[in-house]
């Protein structure tokens, strides 16, 4: 804005002439008079006083500044800027002309290197409302240069054609007509499209939207069982499932994905966690899997058997893979015909799908990739067995016994599980109560009539039975259970198999019946 109205100068004979058209009266030369600023000559070097138009302008007021350079600064819409003020608002449009001029524009560049059918769709989804430049002006496709930056140098908004309640997202076309970037909407690749099941994990539903699967953002998440939040990448949930540190079983994605291939295969004929309790020659090492159909072991190896693991890791890789080798010697030299090592150094559904299909498992087993509902295994993994323990509690298996037999875990991780779910409200374990429960059970079944089927001798209960053949501990009432196939010998060493009475009558008659 043009603050000085008049300004003095002295006649001099080059603008004498101009002066006078203009209706100021001639006295003589070098005598000063009054002009006004708007009759100036263009080129004049008379100085004036003027403010920056522009509302964004840090420093409005100038220094005077001469004429010439004045009307330089006023632009179409009849305001001054400064430089910088100008260059701002108008040194890109001049840019942009330019690079047009000497390059080539977005919408051109998309039918020179895209198949007419993309590029139409590309162009379409340019979204007209919101490309919009400072003054409010409409941005098209053809009037940007193809590796231009964007407005504000933060992309241009596209619109979703698929699904049109998606909103518009900013896109760098400069990073897609390079090669480096895309501009497909985001939220087609949501977790909310592409991997529905997880949206239940979202503590905040609508960031389902805002990401994707293969996004490295920490999401805030919850356990599916106990309610535990924590913050979490949404690939490492799906590979590895969500890890919780309140209900967690400590039993690793890999152990529990290979007990659930196992067990599609072979039901229950196999051993998981193996150790001296298992096979006396064990010793001190742990094993994760043994089949006797094919007298194999089956070990997961994780990350720490491949690579140095850095932070609280107690042991080195060197001291790992010494261990893994001892493991193995002790095996084989106790005639286990097949050791199989699983590359599990990564937890997730694939790599682990592959590592099996890879070992000699499918041949010693006869099985194809077919035959196993991967899926089912990976949901399994993902399971908290503390939760799936206790659920069983509560449905009215009550014997840790019983739970040992179908889910083929230790005593004490049972035991375990079943007061971490007390904690949690989960269940009802009393170890006193089942305590007192067992001891009334073991009474009951020691005045039980058993019948030993080797001799065909009935007794009036296992006490009875104990003396005869001088028979210690539990191990009748075991047998009679199925957890043994004998329970003491006969002089000449044959095996005694036993069998509760009344169960041996109800069988019989059975029999009876299909004869």
């Amino acid at each position: 804005m043009l603050i000085t109205e008049k300004v003095t100068i002295k006649w001099h004979g080059r603008y004498r002439e101009y002066y006078k058209n203009k209706g100021y009266i001639f006295t003589k030369f070098k005598d000063e008079f009054d002009v006004k600023v708007e009759d100036l000559q263009d080129g004049s070097n008379v100085k004036v006083k003027v403010n920056c138009d522009c509302k964004e302008c840090k420093n409005p007021y100038l220094k005077p500044i001469i004429w010439q350079d004045y009307l330089k600064g006023v632009k179409e819409d009849g305001k001054y800027y400064c430089n910088k003020c100008a260059k701002k608002l108008f040194g890109n449009d001049k840019y942009k002309l330019t690079r047009l001029k000497n390059g080539k524009s977005f919408e051109q560049w998309c039918y020179d290197n895209l198949m007419k059918d993309v590029a139409d769709i590309v162009i379409a989804r340019w979204d007209e409302n919101l490309n919009i430049d400072e003054k409010g002006n409409v941005i098209n496709p053809k009037d940007v240069n193809y590796s231009s930056n964007g407005i504000n140098k933060r992309g241009y908004w596209f619109k979703c054609l698929d699904h049109p309640e998606h909103g518009s997202e900013l896109k760098n076309i400069h990073s897609f007509t390079s090669g480096a970037g895309s501009i497909t909407c985001n939220q087609c690749n949501s977790v909310l499209i592409t991997h529905p099941i997880l949206v239940q994990y979202f503590v905040n539903k609508e960031d389902a939207l805002k990401y994707s699967v293969w996004s490295h953002e920490k999401i805030l998440l919850k356990c599916l069982d106990c309610g535990y939040e924590k913050k979490l990448s949404l690939g490492v949930l799906l590979r590895a499932g969500f890890g919780c540190q309140k209900c967690g079983d400590g039993v690793s994605y890999p152990e529990k994905f290979t007990f659930s291939v196992l067990e599609q295969l072979l039901d229950k004929d196999f051993k998981i966690q193996l150790s001296k309790t298992t096979f006396d020659w064990c010793k001190g090492f742990k094993y994760d899997n043994y089949i006797e159909k094919i007298n194999s072991i089956i070990e997961t190896g994780g990350l720490q058997h491949y690579e140095e693991i850095t932070g609280n890791w107690k042991m080195s890789l060197k001291d790992i893979q010494i261990n893994d080798f001892d493991k193995e010697w002790l095996a084989r030299s106790n005639n286990i015909k097949n050791y199989i090592i699983l590359d599990c150094r990564k937890s997730e559904l694939e790599w682990i799908k592959n590592s099996i299909m890879q070992s000699r498992l499918p041949k010693l087993l006869s099985f194809k990739e077919s035959d196993i509902d991967w899926l089912k295994c990976h949901e399994y993994a993902c399971n908290s067995l503390v939760k799936v323990v206790c659920d069983m509690w509560s449905s009215g298996i009550k014997t840790v016994t019983k739970l040992i037999e179908k889910l083929k875990i230790s005593r004490g991780a049972i035991i375990r599980y079943l007061k971490q779910g007390v904690k949690l409200g989960w269940c009802d374990y009393d170890p006193k109560e089942i305590l007192k429960i067992n001891l009334i059970s073991m009474s009951e079944n020691n005045y039980k009539k058993v019948i030993c089927l080797t001799t065909g001798k009935i007794f009036g209960s296992q006490k009875e039975a104990k003396t005869k053949y001088n028979i210690k501990g539990s191990s009748i009432s075991m047998c009679c259970k199925g957890q043994i196939k004998s329970a003491g010998r006969l002089l000449n060493g044959e095996k005694l198999k036993w069998m509760y009475y009344d169960e041996y009558l109800e069988i019989s008659k059975i029999n009876f019946v299909e004869n």
